[in-house]
């Protein structure tokens, strides 16, 4: 108990996350990723898969594995191993979180030479038993030898592939390293390391101690988590068959299946069929899983009909409806009918409870909108110009007031302008009324009496709304002489208009000549002149 004790994580708490318990600095960062240590001195992080495996069946385990950026001052490395002890076991230091585990396997990933314990200078790959990582010791069973076979160094910053195969039968344990085989070792793990005992917990330890580094894991296919599950089929009724974890699928026999070179098959044999897919890794190295769909039990009698469309707004009732059964669709309700207003695709499985036999089916469901048509708000435009009306809904047919079909319409006189827009879901109209007219009115009196009377004392330039800005306003004698300007002033400006003084004093009654140059509303810059009678 004693020795058992001394390499428990003791003080750190343990979690469940996904498939498998959590300890030290271990965290889920992704579906299938977990960050084992930070790097930081000192730190330990282990993950165990909760349920024993047995060593009687062979498996396959494929995955990538990460060592960190650090080279001379990284450390320490991963272990992948087996024992049935605990799911909380793991320590710092050199041992990366496995020295000491009795009884036990692990193939060991070391990025750190430990004098102490005759590691070479190379990162390496070594299987030890009992957590003896002493290579001069009868702990190691097979290796050191240098983990890539073209770079001593695997702390590059980089994901390695890593595959694990156990041929039980022939006890061949075989590690292949970046698509290569590095260690081939013929072990009875189940008599000669576990004492006739098969069943053990696996998972991954890592640790740092006075150096250190980041060490992460990514499962893409292991045989005790990814095998495909056994089914039982109604009689007419298909199931999808998903395998995971491989870059390239091959299903055999071909029979039933709606595409035997996808990961997720649409099954539909007439009678029972077991189905074996070949799966090629990263690596090219094939994977092999099968699954035994059986035909039992009744009929299916429901069917969800072929993919079609809705429109927008007027809901779509799917019904599975089939006596002494059970519903599963995959947007979680469990009812017999399901309700679908938004396009997707719809699947549910249907379980018989007296026969226990299953079928699926699916649709895809397109939402077509609701036909739309804006013209915006009444408007008026200047002479000269023009408006472009747009229909702003692509997916139907549209009538412009003409008769004419183009998206868009050019307006260039006073009218109303409808647009009607049409699709199978509906018809809608929209109507806008443009008016065109002058821009460029202005009023600009020919005589005013600067008698300080309140009425008529000034001059200045009239108008409703068509003038921006008068850019020059000025005002000359008959023999020339500049009296008066004004720049960049506004229209129906009182202040800014001429008050009958040139340089303070009155001038004499009489006939003077102004130049305005204005710039209308419409961007047009226009210069009017002409007379006006000061009067006293």
């Amino acid at each position: 108990m004693a020795r058992f004790l001394s390499i428990l994580l003791l003080g750190i708490s343990t979690t469940l996350q996904g498939q498998f318990i959590l300890n030290g600095q271990a965290v889920q960062t992704g579906n299938s990723c977990y960050r084992l240590t930070n790097p930081e001195n000192w730190s330990a992080g282990s993950i165990w898969n909760p349920n024993k495996v047995s060593l009687d069946e062979s498996f396959e385990v494929v995955m990538d594995i990460y060592l960190g950026c650090k080279d001379q001052d990284g450390a320490d490395g991963i272990v992948f191993g087996f024992q049935p002890v605990s799911t909380s076991i793991g320590s710092a230091g050199g041992g990366i979180g496995f020295q000491g585990i009795t009884p036990s396997l692990g193939i060991e990933f070391d990025t750190w030479q430990n004098i102490n314990l005759t590691d070479p200078e190379y990162d390496h790959i070594a299987v030890i038993k009992n957590g003896n990582l002493d290579h001069a010791s009868a702990g190691t069973l097979e290796g050191p030898i240098q983990a890539s076979a073209s770079n001593p160094n695997i702390e590059d910053c980089s994901f390695h592939s890593l595959r694990v195969s156990w041929n039980a039968p022939g006890n061949l344990l075989t590690v292949y390293f970046d698509c290569e085989i590095r260690l081939a070792l013929e072990v009875d793990m189940v008599n000669d390391i576990f004492g006739g005992d098969p069943e053990v917990f696996w998972g991954f330890t890592s640790a740092t101690g006075a150096a250190n580094n980041l060490h992460q894991v990514c499962f893409n296919y292991t045989s005790f988590l990814d095998q495909i599950p056994d089914v039982v089929m109604c009689p007419g009724g298909q199931v999808q068959l998903q395998a995971t974890g491989g870059r390239s699928y091959s299903w055999t026999p071909a029979d039933g299946l709606s595409n035997p070179n996808v990961a997720n098959p649409i099954a539909s044999p007439l009678q029972t069929t077991t189905y074996t897919v070949e799966m090629r890794d990263v690596c090219g190295i094939p994977l092999y899983d099968e699954v035994k769909v059986e035909v039992a039990g009744d009929s299916a009698f429901f069917d969800l009909g072929p993919d079609t469309s809705i429109c927008e707004g007027q809901p779509l009732l799917l019904d599975a409806s089939s006596s002494n059964s059970i519903y599963e669709w995959n947007t979680g309700q469990t009812g017999a009918q399901l309700s679908v207003s938004q396009a997707g695709r719809y699947a549910v499985t249907v379980t018989k409870t007296d026969t226990a036999c299953v079928a699926e089916d699916f649709i895809e469901v397109g939402l077509i909108p609701l036909p739309k048509a804006d013209l915006g708000m009444d408007t008026l435009l200047c002479e000269g110009q023009n408006l472009l009306l747009r229909s702003t809904f692509p997916q139907g047919e549209q009538r412009w007031q003409d008769g004419s079909t183009a998206d868009t319409f050019r307006v260039r006189r006073t009218g109303r302008y409808e647009l009607t827009v049409s699709n199978e879901c509906g018809t809608v109209s929209d109507g806008i009324n443009v008016s065109i007219e002058s821009c460029r009115e202005v009023y600009i009196p020919n005589a005013f009496s600067p008698n300080d009377d309140g009425r008529n004392d000034r001059f200045f330039i009239y108008d409703g709304g068509d003038v921006q800005v008068v850019k020059t306003f000025s005002i000359f004698d008959r023999w020339g002489n500049q009296l008066f300007l004004r720049t960049n002033i506004g229209s129906n400006d009182y202040p800014n208009g001429w008050d009958g003084t040139f340089k303070g004093r009155p001038v004499n009654p009489g006939v003077y000549v102004y130049f305005a140059e204005i710039v209308f509303r419409d961007g047009h810059s226009e210069v009017r002149s002409g007379d006006v009678s000061l009067l006293r």
